[in-house]
């Protein structure tokens, strides 16, 4: 296997960690009541600002802000 797929499959556990772990924890904290349902919707709501903020900078990563913002929708719709 050459150097790039397994740099991209290096990259992609590394998100499924940090995704997974930011799951848990935010459930976690609503389970203990530090944090309320609204809370985690905010959470989502601020995640979605910053990817579009970023995104004018970095024009050349469209198709993955376009990926992310999906991701970040689905989690907002789902009451």
């Amino acid at each position: 296997m050459s150097a790039a797929p397994m740099a991209a499959d290096a990259v992609a556990a590394s998100n499924l960690v940090s995704s997974s772990t930011m799951a848990g924890l935010l459930r976690g904290l609503v389970q203990k009541g530090v944090l309320q349902p609204a809370d985690i919707r905010e959470v989502y709501e601020t995640a979605l600002l910053l990817l579009e903020q970023q995104q004018a900078s970095l024009p050349h990563a469209a198709k993955t802000f376009v990926a992310a913002r999906s991701i970040i929708e689905r989690q907002l719709a789902t009451p």
